[in-house]
């Protein structure tokens, strides 16, 4: 990880500050039919609702979400991603991640986007664990993050409702030491 003025560098990624001018883009990602089942967000988002939550994560102090864009090393905007719910007493963070390409859980810069929060969340911010909440109608994001040895917490039986059924939801973690 290369820690530079403006942004995380990866090898095949970059991780930077979101801007106002990216909220568009985040928009139309985030209101895809794909992202809306596989998240918590169910409602269609409108310009309002993406610049009350930039302002939201803009002004907490400290923040309980650090955001970032991903961009390509050609500087498109390929995804989100951050570290959310932060509780800073208890020093863990849920990893968060949406990427525009198809089936992206498969791939390569997924799994450095997941290696730099890891770095950054563990060796910048100090925290202890890190986990995400995956919903069972993701299961290529289940697949991801048992590739990455994230440890099975448990199954929160029938937490979201999508497709017309109740969905299962399951909590995976690692710990700074893991």
């Amino acid at each position: 990880m290369y820690l530079t003025k403006l942004m995380i560098s990866g090898n095949l990624i970059n991780l930077r500050a979101i801007e106002e001018t990216d909220l568009k883009e985040l928009k139309k990602l985030r209101n895809t039919k794909q992202a809306r089942i596989h998240t918590r967000e169910f409602r269609l988002l409108s310009m309002i609702n993406q610049k009350t939550w930039f302002e939201s994560i803009h002004t907490q102090n400290p923040p309980h979400f650090i955001m970032f864009v991903v961009e390509n090393k050609n500087g498109k905007l390929i995804g989100i991603c951050g570290l959310t719910y932060i509780d800073w007493k208890n020093r863990h963070a849920e990893i968060s991640i949406l990427l525009s390409q198809k089936n992206w859980q498969k791939t390569n810069p997924a799994k450095e986007i997941i290696y730099l929060l890891e770095e950054y969340g563990f060796g910048e911010l100090n925290l202890h664990r890190l986990w995400a909440e995956i919903f069972e109608t993701a299961p290529l994001n289940i697949a991801l993050f048992e590739m990455l040895n994230y440890k099975l917490e448990g199954k929160l039986r029938e937490k979201l409702w999508r497709n017309n059924k109740w969905n299962d939801s399951f909590i995976f973690s690692k710990l700074m030491d893991d």
